[in-house]
């Protein structure tokens, strides 16, 4: 009787999620559309009534998660783009992007009165970093689809094409133009280990939800982000581990999470859809499921003991895998992936 109503409460809370969501999308392509027509009168109506973007269509009720960067795979689904990747306000800047309604994401699609502003942010590290500024002098210096220097700029996804000097994110249009607060242009290469862990009773059963055993997953919090994430992070040139993830490891225990990423499972590779990308600058992430199966695991006790969080901004802690828990960007899909790998509750 408990896992029938468990499974009813999460009907509901599922559909109440699934309207929710429905809402704040017919929200953003509302204001999408009132900017766009107060664009076209200011230009003296440029713009054709093609151009204007159309109501946000209703999302079906069984319609599942998406896994991140598959628009191969989701053809017939209506959220075939990238949606952190378009929204307005970029992160940590002041900066608003062009407003791009779904239908004018594909690069092939013409969008006559797209002008998206540029953005690259000033970084202090400026040696691993790409120039600043649409010069085509300084942007010329760079390869593309190959490794360049110590940049790898070949995407996952295959060759992108460039233009003007500048590579197209291979995803579309975001409404910004730059590197935003990127490092790269172009792809830019991260790794997430999704470090998971049986949730267990007092007496050391494995609990179970839905007659599935329930997982319990390492996630990290940053000030700046109002959600939790997986640990890791964009890799630097030449660096193995992530910097976010040497956040919240004592550095004694670097190589030996390293043998344990090793020994891990591949669950992702590709396209991030992260509100930080621009059109010529992505995330691209290689997901790998690092899971303990025994709660008296050598190699968990000594990961437990070496958690630490060096950053007071940074904070961590184990979460139970449940599809209604809040992730930073897609990384809820990376997630899903992981716990059917393991054929656990979501």
């Amino acid at each position: 009787m408990v896992e029938l109503l468990d499974v009813d409460r999460m009907k509901r809370s599922g559909s109440l999620e699934q309207r929710l969501a429905s809402l704040e999308e017919q929200m953003a392509q509302t204001a999408r559309a009132l900017h766009w027509i107060v664009r076209a009168l200011r230009d003296g109506g440029l713009g054709s009534e093609a151009d204007a973007p159309a109501p946000a269509p209703q999302k079906a009720p069984e319609e599942q998660d998406l896994a991140p960067g598959s628009r191969q795979k989701v053809e017939d689904g209506d959220d075939l783009y990238h949606v952190n990747a378009r929204h307005l306000l970029y992160p940590s800047c002041p900066v608003t992007r062009f407003p791009v309604p779904d239908e004018k994401v594909p690069w092939e699609t013409e969008f006559v009165i797209y002008d998206p502003p540029f953005y690259t942010a000033e970084r202090k590290d400026k040696a691993i970093v790409d120039p600043v500024g649409s010069s085509l002098e300084l942007l010329s210096k760079i390869s593309y689809n190959t490794v360049d220097g110590l940049v790898d700029r070949r995407s996952f996804h295959g060759p992108y094409t460039v233009c003007d000097g500048l590579p197209l994110n291979p995803m579309g249009r975001t409404g910004l133009r730059g590197c935003g607060s990127l490092s790269c242009f172009g792809p830019n290469h991260a790794l997430h280990p999704v470090v998971t862990r049986w949730r267990r009773n007092q007496d050391g059963a494995i609990c179970r939800k839905s007659i599935k055993k329930v997982l319990e997953v390492l996630v990290v919090k940053h000030l700046w982000s109002e959600d939790w994430a997986l640990p890791g992070g964009s890799r630097e040139p030449g660096e193995t581990l992530p910097r976010k993830l040497k956040r919240i490891l004592r550095q004694e225990f670097w190589p030996s999470f390293e043998s344990l990423l090793k020994q891990g499972v591949e669950v992702y590779r590709g396209y991030v859809d992260d509100p930080r990308n621009t059109d010529n600058a992505w995330i691209e992430t290689v997901a790998i499921s690092v899971h303990f199966q025994d709660q008296n695991d050598v190699e968990l006790k000594r990961l437990n003991s070496h958690l630490y969080s060096c950053d007071p901004k940074v904070s961590f802690r184990w979460q139970v895998v449940d599809r209604c828990i809040p992730l930073y960007a897609n990384h809820k899909t990376i997630l899903q992936k992981a716990a059917a790998l393991f054929e656990a509750y979501y």
